[in-house]
């Protein structure tokens, strides 16, 4: 995998400030809902798609695979605070993660932790620049923004299926 696609599981180097936001195991939105009572899920699009590069191999898909994906903005009031971007293979929308379909403007979170069948994978992270493919979503949807963001992902697991969801992390908030 090249350089600039690799995610770290080992210490982040974030600012501290961020640091125990990318570092939260239990359910971003419920952390955002207890700092930011504003809270509200805007709905980008949810649609078939080819994954980008770095999430092939973690979904294990092959190149020519089409997945579901989610992107959302979780806000504060009218100030988005994430770009949220989740991913799921064909079967894992048949199977464990059907109710993805369905949600709507509600948060995934709301879904992912209140199953005690879905595991999680231990998080990743990175920064982003300009060359990322999410790091232009956010911006298309945000408008302007720094040459480096901060995101950080896990896969959600149950049985045999996968879902990869990446979190950006927006300014001027963290």
């Amino acid at each position: 995998m090249p350089t600039r696609f690799r995610w770290h599981h080992s210490r982040c180097l974030a600012p501290r400030a961020l640091q125990p936001w990318l570092a939260e195991r239990g359910s971003l939105t419920a952390r955002l809902v207890a700092h930011y009572p504003q809270f509200s899920v805007r709905v980008l699009r949810q649609r078939e798609q080819p994954p980008h590069g770095d999430e092939l191999a973690t979904l294990q898909q092959r190149r020519r695979a089409r997945v579901l994906t989610r992107d959302v903005l979780l806000m504060s009031g009218q100030t988005p605070l994430v770009y949220a971007h989740s991913v799921a293979t064909r079967s894992a929308v048949r199977g464990g993660f059907r109710r993805l379909k369905g949600i709507g403007n509600r948060s995934l979170g709301s879904m992912l932790f209140a199953d005690p069948t879905i595991r999680r994978s231990p998080l990743a992270w990175r920064q982003i620049d300009r060359r990322h493919p999410l790091w232009q979503q956010a911006h298309a949807a945000v408008g302007p923004l720094p040459a480096r963001l901060w995101a950080r992902r896990s896969l959600f697991i149950t049985g045999p299926d996968r879902l990869l969801v990446t979190e950006v992390f927006l300014p001027p908030t963290f």
